[in-house]
């Protein structure tokens, strides 16, 4: 039986050769050879090049998890930790474009087992934080929460981006485009209120954005 930490060194392997280059570009052989392993051993791992990719794809969606817990772990309200985790799905959708797009095309099933996962990660995190300020009275009255959490989750997961895109330019677009959506709906005194904090939440997704980025 293959070692966690066996299966591990595999799927980051493959993670990072299928982005490179591609999934029809990366065989099981190569996975092998990049990783000085026989073929017998690698399919002792995983059986098939279906299976490896299904725990690539989770372990995109485990990384934005594991932001998810470290903003938790920051104390910040959830309005503030949806805000993030809408800047990790754009980080993670550009980072990651190409594996999602070729999945789509080549494997739609392991596709969209893997979205319906992460999409229904990301509308709980989102309602949270929804309802969290709907009961604050920081919304707007005529706000509809789940009108919001459809348009936010479609806009995080488009994935037609072009691979010759600035990935900062990308990433400021959703970003303002996210922010002043939430800002449409917020009261005039919640907009008052979470100007005073841009700062301190400017700081604290930047220091998290490294710490997901060095995977420390």
């Amino acid at each position: 039986m293959a070692s966690e930490e066996n299966k591990a060194k595999v799927v980051e392997t493959a993670l990072r050769m299928f982005n490179e280059r591609g999934l029809k570009g990366v065989t099981m052989d190569d996975i092998a050879a990049e990783l000085r392993m026989s073929k017998r051993t690698l399919y002792e791992v995983f059986a098939n090049k279906e299976a490896l990719l299904s725990e690539c794809l989770m372990l995109v969606h485990d990384r934005m998890e594991k932001a998810h817990r470290r903003t938790q772990c920051q104390g910040a309200e959830p309005l503030l930790m949806a805000m993030y985790m809408l800047r990790v799905g754009a980080d993670a959708t550009y980072r990651y474009h190409r594996l999602i797009a070729e999945s789509e095309r080549y494997y739609p099933e392991i596709h969209d087992r893997y979205f319906k996962i992460h999409t229904d990660a990301m509308r709980t995190m989102l309602r949270k934080g929804m309802d969290y300020v709907k009961c604050h009275n920081y919304l707007r009255a005529d706000a509809d929460v789940e009108v919001a959490i459809d348009f936010l989750c479609n806009l995080v997961q488009e994935r037609r981006i072009s691979e010759m895109a600035d990935p900062q330019a990308h990433k400021r677009r959703l970003n303002e485009i996210c922010f002043t959506y939430l800002r449409g709906l917020m009261t005039t005194e919640t907009i008052t209120r979470y100007e005073q904090q841009e700062e301190s939440l400017r700081t604290m997704l930047e220091k998290l954005r490294v710490e997901i980025e060095y995977n420390k």
